[in-house]
């Protein structure tokens, strides 16, 4: 397809953002899951593939469950895999907590001013519940920023399936 001058000058109306490792630093996360983990720092990643790698699994098969009990359900898979046990109760309470208090990473206030600024509307898209976007954009002091914050809970799928990107844009009549 050639892409003609007219088409280069037009301009989005809606930026949609990932909130979790894109908008919030998950360094805090670390220390936390760490901690649960016998001090083990490294398998902070592995905890984080894990949980995507099981939303996808889950939305796949056409279950849904909320993004923080994937969470916490895979930081007990591998907690078990390095021989620690981990009851559901102490693991939901350690992925609710660590991830409602995240910061921004240092530059999206200023990015996120700019782009409102330049007359963008701005959504936040998240894997996570309403409720724990709300917190989270609340302590990290994001709310101001964002025109809308969209949870992809009513989809009963998770990002990256096209029905929760094709659900959003509705939502914003796009």
């Amino acid at each position: 397809m050639e892409i003609t001058k007219a088409h280069k000058n037009i301009r989005p109306k809606v930026l949609f953002f990932d909130v979790n490792e894109t908008l919030l630093d998950l360094t805090s996360v670390k220390k936390e899951v760490g901690k649960a983990l016998g001090g083990r720092e490294d398998l902070l990643s592995l905890w984080f593939t894990t949980m995507l790698h099981y939303s996808l699994v889950t939305s796949a098969s056409g279950q849904y469950k909320p993004f923080g009990h994937i969470g916490a359900a895979a930081l007990q898979m591998v907690a078990a895999n390095v021989d620690i046990s981990l009851r559901e109760e102490q693991a939901n309470t350690i992925i609710s907590e660590a991830m409602g208090n995240l910061p921004a990473h240092p530059e999206v206030k200023e990015a996120l001013s700019q782009l409102k600024n330049a007359g963008y509307k701005l959504v936040a898209f998240t894997n996570s519940s309403n409720d724990g976007l709300k917190k989270q954009f609340e302590n990290a002091k994001l709310t101001e920023y964002f025109d809308e914050m969209l949870s992809v809970v009513p989809t009963g799928k998770f990002k990256p399936f096209t029905d929760t990107y094709a659900w959003g844009a509705k939502q914003m009549g796009l």
